[in-house]
């Protein structure tokens, strides 16, 4: 069955992380992408044919989130939490993001049904494809100082 933007039946996040393929983020229900940030759709297809299994990965985005946290900063709603510490939940470390506050955020915004301002400030995402940003995330990915470094980096 075809998993895509109009017809999920299954919750992708938890499928991309079994599929070693991302890992959560501070934004609380979206993963990442190791290179490609979490600015990307996903789509899936999920069956019963026996397939052999993809492990999760850590690339370091917990790390760097735990450091980071730009997109709390200039999240316009306030959804996002800024606690330095994700929690347990359903098996998954995570930080919990208000949903109410950022739906009824995007849902009143005058400028749009939209507000991607996380996106645009996190600076794991993609914003070029050049070695300089694939060398700051892979800095990033290895340790707190590291990541604090390529939140330092990106502000410049």
């Amino acid at each position: 069955r075809a998993q895509h933007f109009t017809n999920y039946n299954a919750v992708m996040p938890p499928c991309i992380i079994a599929a070693g393929l991302g890992e959560l983020t501070r934004t609380g229900d979206c993963t990442a992408h190791p290179r490609l940030g979490f600015r990307h759709k996903v789509a899936a297809v999920t069956t019963d044919l026996p397939l052999a299994p993809d492990k999760p990965i850590d690339f370091g985005m917990l790390d760097f989130c735990r450091v980071c946290g730009k997109c709390a900063d200039n999240c316009p709603s306030g959804a996002i939490t800024k606690d330095k510490e994700p929690v347990e939940y359903n098996g998954y470390l995570r930080w919990n993001t208000d949903s109410k506050k950022c739906t009824i955020f995007r849902a009143a915004n005058k400028e749009g049904s939209s507000c991607g301002r996380c996106m645009k400030v996190c600076p794991w995402d993609s914003k070029e494809q050049s070695l300089v940003h694939e060398a700051g995330t892979w800095i990033g990915s290895h340790g707190e100082a590291s990541s604090s470094l390529l939140k330092k980096i990106d502000d410049m």
